[in-house]
């Protein structure tokens, strides 16, 4: 019998290798050095951007633990700010569909005239190679002062008429 009715009939299942059973990966988490400015370096730069060496605060600092509470005219103007960048950006997306709509129409306009051309393109040819080829075959005619059929009837009789009328 073969291995997989060997492994249904007993209920264990195809044989496992414990190296290729998946794992929960375990990191250790990153530890960085501290950025380090050379002192000249330091010396130039204005205080502003010093790299400043405190220990870390226990407790929260005043500015972090006060609420920010707007006076009446800062309000005012924050909500003005906020009404004013929501409607430039309502505008700023409606133009964005605009264009694409536009985008979408030029596109559609550029492949039926690319569709035009070509198909013109392929007929014009066609015809071209289709009066070549009857021009060479009554030349080929000429040359060898045959008869030239039914076509060649036809134009002697319509030539003879109007020689009459």
């Amino acid at each position: 019998r073969r291995g997989g009715l060997l492994w249904r009939g007993g209920g264990g299942g195809a044989p496992r290798n414990a190296d290729s059973l998946y794992k929960p990966i375990e990191r250790a988490p990153r530890v960085f050095n501290p950025l380090k400015v050379p002192a000249k370096l330091q010396a130039a730069l204005p205080f502003k951007t010093k790299p400043k060496v405190e220990a870390p605060r226990k407790r929260k600092t005043l500015e972090q633990k006060r609420a920010v509470v707007l006076e009446r005219d800062e309000k005012k103007a924050a909500t003005l700010l906020q009404q004013l960048n929501a409607i430039r950006n309502a505008k700023a997306e409606k133009r964005h569909q605009q264009s694409a709509r536009r985008r979408e129409q030029y596109a559609k306009k550029v492949a039926k005239e690319a569709e035009w051309r070509d198909k013109h393109n392929k007929e014009e040819r066609k015809q071209r190679h289709v009066s070549a080829g009857k021009a060479a075959k009554r030349a080929a005619q000429a040359s060898e002062g045959g008869g030239g059929g039914k076509f060649a009837a036809m134009a002697a009789k319509k030539q003879r008429r109007q020689e009459r009328g």
